[in-house]
């Protein structure tokens, strides 16, 4: 099978490869920068429940 490919078919092969490589690097990237962006939304998000917490008053007072 291989014996019968011409050059232009390995050179096609080859594209192709490269492409595919392309491709798969490139969304790795951004999948990864997106899951560290859904990372830093749920951070900023416990940081403001904390907050909040910690602006409530302990024990309310109760108007005498």
């Amino acid at each position: 099978m291989f014996d019968e490919w011409t050059m232009t078919t390995w050179l096609i092969l080859l594209v192709d490869i490269v492409a595919v490589v392309i491709v798969v690097l490139f969304l790795k990237r951004k999948i990864q920068h997106k899951l560290e962006e859904v990372e830093a939304r749920h951070a900023h998000k416990r940081l403001m429940k904390k907050q909040e917490k910690q602006d409530e008053p302990t024990s309310p007072e109760s108007p005498s």
